[in-house]
């Protein structure tokens, strides 16, 4: 599940189960930056851990679980994602906003 901030500043990606609802983890990418982001005992999403630069070598993400199992559980249920081509810089985030 693919979500857009009001303002086109963020793109919220969450692993959603398929049941049409958010998942608690998620990946928030902005134009220059990633976070693990989380909706565990809250109304809207709060960043978890580090930032990590645009783009990311994913391979530099293992052992980094709170970013490394997220994207990879996402694409696992999205195949067709985007997600990990904005990260690596293969699209824009301007590109992935639509």
């Amino acid at each position: 599940m693919k979500t857009t901030s009001a303002d086109q500043t963020y793109i919220d990606y969450w692993q959603d189960y398929g049941t049409g609802k958010k998942s608690h983890f998620g990946i928030r990418v902005s134009a220059d930056h990633c976070w693990a982001i989380t909706n565990v005992g809250a109304e809207s999403p709060n960043l978890f851990g580090d930032p990590h630069e645009l783009p990311i070598d994913l391979s530099g993400t293992e052992g980094q679980h709170s970013l490394n199992n997220v994207i990879g559980e996402h694409m696992h249920r999205h195949p067709d994602s985007d997600l990990v081509a904005v990260l690596a810089g293969k699209k824009s985030f301007k590109e992935a906003l639509g």
